[in-house]
């Protein structure tokens, strides 16, 4: 994996020599790093990427890289046959002796793409270095085309040569050069190992990605080692892990949910976001509290200029701005997206209302070169109801969230550098109107971390943090304020609650009752209104050995406090990396991770009681590769444990076999899955691009005198998606996706280890775009056509076997079109 780095540049407006019958001039500005990058920057507590003083490392990862430098002019020649302006983003992967391994169209119409890429192989650079050593590093550069004016000279069958201003000719080969604008930030990506192998998407190539609708956070479901519980919802299991197991974190901050209701898009709007990262196993230090994986988003760094996003939808509308101040020293970026989904949705289904909106702002102002101050907010809201039986109008979901971020940065020295943050986040839930779940929460996290580098081989990341949640829950499970209300009843009458009788409890058991009340008693006790204390630390080292051989040992400790309960987590890993060759690498992951008891799926402020912990141990080795034609993959063979787990939806089907001695809610389980997962991949943002994602793989799980799969076990996950430039700013992608069944509910225990399975599922998805540049600026607006699940197909999500057959349920088919305009500048 290629942590990412940033530096500080000129930006220069080239021309380049006109060639013989060129009857056109070409334009490349140069966004690649020209000059010395600056010291690293701090990794916080849980944040993948610190932002970043000017010309500081946004990874936290290395320390004082000295950039890629350009030698030689860098021109391009402006297409035959071409027309207007254009302008082309290209990703450069600059190997350690300083030639271009790889250069990647990240965005651009045809044929400037191609005539970008044909550029490119010309030019030149001297290689990045670390402490004097040469190394690779990834650069982007931008190729602005413009169509210039035909002229009586320009257009003779004789080579010109460029005004130098000067009154004579420029030497041959050398390009005028413009006066360029202030320096302005950049990304660069330098070649390292990180530990846990993290999957990483750009939000360059979510775009491609049919289904995905442009959605860095959606587009989790494609990479290996993902268990969808169903088509197109936004929950899923990671190598075993159910739902209220996954972390989920975006610019290091914890967030409650990744997505709107019913099928929404994710809680963040695409502009906001750089990178999504999946650690489907061991993950590093800097997380915790999750015993499954950890999808990080990373946050984009402020341009420092004015630009702008805007989408409209047919189920909603977004947008984003930027605007810079103080001489550029400071960035104020605000977006957000409303739904009117509700009016389309209520001429569908009448009986159905649903919402949502959500927001973002982060500003950032530099103090010093070395120091950074920002304040970075977002939160969300979502409403789902539906009439019941009765035909009356009840609540599904209505949930809002809120968080508030303010953090300084401080470069303590060349090779170190300080993050001190303090975040506020507010909660919200309803679900049912009479009978339902009431929750508010709120939070406080205070959080530092230090990163060093006091050797070339040697990198030290340490940081801690203390958390204090204050929990309001309350779980309706009758209306008995509203009997008064009844002229019918018998006041004098006793009033006996009705008991709650749970799916599967047989009325004729005469102890049924009790052991039920028994039950959700304890199930209340775990969700209590109450304080909690979290105080956690962590350290971990980058060590390179030589030989091509990195190692990363890291441990975290995390100590919860509710009332006069302790309890204390410590939790060791380690990552190793070989690498046999420059293409070829071996991989071996180990952790331990651990949490408090989880809810079936996330829901904002809905947290355990943290009294007996969870525990994931999570390892997986593997072989990376890189193929030639930008193609790369990994085979990767994993067996992740879970002791005292709580799956609720992993041990429903098993509960229906014993319903008098398994209570799905609230007894633990002990848990395994293992598996093989296969990817390959060739950036979408190719003219021609795609990946092939593939999990084979088996979840366990036991509980009381039950074993079996788990309630949401699919043995065969395949992705396999291709997107291509038609040219003509045409881009077109497709998208299948192939699921094997779920295990059925059955009526006896010995039937629970091989239950049969429902039918495997499905479906088709595409995207077709159309993209109008605006001027020579990158400005443009594009209209985009995307649905998920063409074929229409119903997936079978409930299936109750006995001794005469099985009786099957389906839903669907969930079929999600979208048809929209976008515009940026």
């Amino acid at each position: 994996m290629l942590p990412r780095g940033r530096s500080v540049h000129d930006r220069a407006t080239l021309r380049p020599r006109r060639q013989v019958s060129s009857c056109r001039a070409a334009r490349l500005a140069l966004l690649g790093p020209l000059t010395a990058a600056a010291p690293a920057l701090a990794q916080p507590v849980s944040d993948e990427r610190a932002t970043p003083a000017p010309g500081r490392d946004a990874a936290g990862s290395e320390a004082e890289i000295e950039a890629p430098k350009a030698i030689g002019p860098l021109g391009v020649v402006y297409p035959e046959g071409a027309e207007g302006q254009a302008t082309v983003l290209l990703e450069l992967l600059i190997g350690a002796d300083g030639r271009i391994v790889e250069a990647t169209v990240e965005s651009g119409a045809e044929p400037f793409a191609t005539a970008a890429l044909e550029a490119a192989k010309s030019w030149s650079f001297e290689p990045a270095r670390r402490g004097g050593k040469t190394m690779a590093a990834r650069i982007r550069i931008e190729a602005s085309f413009s169509e210039p004016e035909v002229t009586q000279e320009s257009t003779q069958e004789t080579e010109t040569e460029p005004d130098t201003g000067t009154g004579a000719p420029a030497p041959d080969g050398e390009a005028r050069q413009a006066q360029p604008p202030p320096p302005e930030p950049i990304d660069v990506t330098v070649t390292g190992h990180r530990a846990g192998a993290p999957k990483r998407l750009t939000r360059a190539e979510v775009r491609q990605l049919p289904g995905a609708f442009g959605d860095p956070f959606r587009a989790i479901e494609a990479l290996p080692g993902v268990t969808p519980i169903a088509s197109g919802l936004p929950y899923f299991y990671v190598r075993g892990a159910p739902p209220g197991n996954v972390g989920y974190f975006f610019d290091g901050i914890g967030v409650p949910t990744l997505y709107h209701a019913a099928a929404g898009p994710a809680v963040i709007h695409p502009a906001f976001i750089d990178e999504v990262q999946l650690y489907s196993g061991a993950y590093p230090a800097r997380y915790g509290r999750f015993s499954g994986g950890i999808v990080a988003g990373e946050s984009a760094p402020p341009g420092y200029r004015l630009r702008g996003e805007a989408s409209v939808r047919i189920v909603d509308s977004g947008a984003m701005l930027e605007v810079p101040f103080a001489d550029d020293r400071g960035s104020v970026m605000v977006g957000g997206r409303y739904s009117y989904t509700g009016a389309l949705v209520s001429l569908i289904v009448p009986e159905v209302e649903v919402g949502y909106w959500d927001y973002q702002g982060r500003a950032q102002y530099r103090l010093t070169d070395r120091d950074t101050v920002s304040v970075f907010g977002f939160g969300s809201y979502d409403f789902l109801s539906a009439e019941d039986d009765f035909g009356e109008q009840q609540t599904v979901y209505d949930v809002t969230f809120h968080r508030m971020d303010l953090r300084y940065d401080r470069a303590l020295s060349e090779r170190s550098a300080l993050r001190a943050a303090v975040m506020l986040g507010l909660d919200r839930t309803l679900a049912g109107d009479d009978e339902g779940v009431r929750v508010r929460s709120r939070s406080a996290v205070a959080r530092v971390a230090y990163h060093g580098q006091p050797g070339d081989s040697v990198t030290w990341r340490a940081g801690a943090d203390v958390q204090l949640s204050r929990f309001d829950i309350r779980i309706d499970d009758d209306d008995d304020d509203d009997d008064d209300d009844d002229d019918d009843d018998d006041d004098d009458a006793p009033r006996v609650p009705p008991p709650t009788i749970r799916p599967g409890l047989p009325e004729e058991d005469p102890g049924a009752f009790t052991r039920q009340e028994e039950r959700d008693a304890a199930f209340e006790a775990l969700f209590a209104t109450r304080d909690d204390w979290v105080f956690g630390a962590f350290t971990d080292t980058e060590l390179a050995l030589g030989h091509g051989v990195e190692l990363t040992p890291g441990v975290r400790a995390d100590l919860y406090r509710t009332g006069d309960d302790l309890a204390f987590a410590i939790e060791p890993r380690i990552s190793a990396r070989y690498a046999i060759s420059d293409r070829l690498a071996l991989r071996h992951d180990f952790g331990i991770a651990q949490q408090p008891p989880s809810f079936a799926i996330p829901i904002p402020g809905f947290q355990a009681r943290p009294e007996r912990l969870q525990l994931g141990v999570l390892s997986s080795a593997g072989v990376e590769a890189e193929f030639g034609w930008k193609l790369e993959g990994s085979v990767t063979v994993f067996h992740n444990l879970l002791f005292a787990g709580t799956d609720a939806l992993g041990v429903a089907r098993l509960d229906n076999a014993a319903t008098t001695q398994v209570d799905n809610d609230t007894d633990r389980v002990t848990g395994r899955s293992y598996g093989i997962e296969l990817y390959l991949r060739r950036p979408l943002s190719e003219r021609l691009g795609g990946f092939l994602s593939y999990t084979l793989s088996r979840a366990e799980r036991s509980v009381g005198p039950l074993e079996g799969p788990s309630g949401f076990d699919r043995t065969h996950v395949l992705n396999f998606a291709l997107a291509y430039d038609l040219g003509r700013r045409w881009l077109a992608g497709a998208r299948f996706v192939l699921y094997t069944g779920i295990p059925a509910e059955v009526a006896y225990p010995a039937a629970t280890r091989r239950p049969p399975r429902t039918p495997p599922f499905y479906r088709l998805d595409w995207r077709l775009e159309k993209r109008w540049p605006i001027g020579s600026q990158g400005a443009y607006f594009a209209f985009v056509a995307e649905v998920l699940n063409t074929t229409f197909h119903k997936e079978t999500l409930e299936s109750s076997c006995y001794a005469y057959g099985c009786l099957e349920e389906s839903i669907g088919p969930v079929t999600i079109p979208s048809l929209g305009v976008e515009a940026a500048f």
